[in-house]
C-alpha cells in the first residue's frame, strides 16, 4: 500500500534510521535557534502527519537502542510516538536473500524488519511501508520491486502461518510521503 492520496493510508509504517535521526536533529536544531536541513523539515513534518493519523509508526530496536542514548528531551518524541520492532525468526535469512538484489547490509536489514519485524503485541508488526531518506534504497527497491517480490513470496509460501500470508512492504522517500499524506 503506497501514500497516494486516492488510496487509504497504510495503517503501519516503519521510519528507516535515518528518519529517525533527522527528526531528533530537528528537534535539536530547533532548540538551539538553528535553521534546519530541508531532510530534516522533510522527516519531520512526515513523522508529524503520521503520528496524528491513525498509523501505527515503528522503529527497529537498533534505533531505538541509539535514541535512548541521546539527550531525553529530544528523543522522547520519537520513543514515546513508536513502538519498537525486535528481529524476527526468518529477518537475517530474508535479509541475505536481499543482498543479492544490490542492497548494502544495513538497506537489506531495513527491508527484512518490514518484512518480518515483531512487535510486542500481534507478534507480526506486518509492516506496509517503510519510509527513508535514502534516495538510492528506494529507487533500487522501486526498479527490482517485481523480482523481490517473486523471491518473497516464494520464500514465504514454504513458511508456517502466520508467516505465510505476510507480504511485502512498500518503500517510498519522504518527499513521496509529503506529496500524497
Amino acid at each position: 500500500m503506497t501514500f497516494q492520496p486516492s488510496r487509504v493510508l497504510p495503517a503501519r509504517v516503519l521510519l528507516d534510521k535515518g528518519v529517525a535521526r533527522r527528526v531528533y536533529e530537528f528537534r535539536v536544531r530547533v532548540a538551539k535557534n538553528l535553521p534546519p536541513t530541508q531532510l530534516q523539515i522533510e522527516s519531520m513534518v512526515v513523522f508529524r502527519r503520521l503520528s496524528h493519523r491513525a498509523v501505527q509508526l515503528y522503529i527497529t530496536t537498533e534505533c531505538a537502542n541509539i535514541l535512548q542514548r541521546r539527550q531525553p528531551q529530544y528523543a522522547k518524541t520519537i520513543l514515546n510516538r513508536t513502538e519498537t520492532l525486535r528481529k524476527g525468526r526468518y529477518l537475517r535469512r530474508w535479509s541475505r536473500r536481499l543482498r543479492s538484489f544490490s542492497f548494502s547490509p544495513e538497506d537489506a536489514v531495513m527491508i527484512a524488519y518490514a518484512s518480518f519485524g515483531l512487535d510486542s503485541r500481534s507478534q507480526i508488526a506486518s509492516v506496509e511501508s517503510l519510509v527513508t531518506n535514502d534516495f538510492r534504497l528506494a529507487t533500487n527497491f522501486k526498479a527490482q520491486r517485481a523480482n523481490i517480490e517473486d523471491r518473497f513470496k516464494r520464500m514465504v509460501s514454504n513458511l508456517l502461518a502466520p508467516y505465510s500470508s505476510l507480504e511485502l512492504p512498500e518503500v517510498i522517500t519522504t518527499a513521496k510521503a509529503l506529496t500524497s499524506t
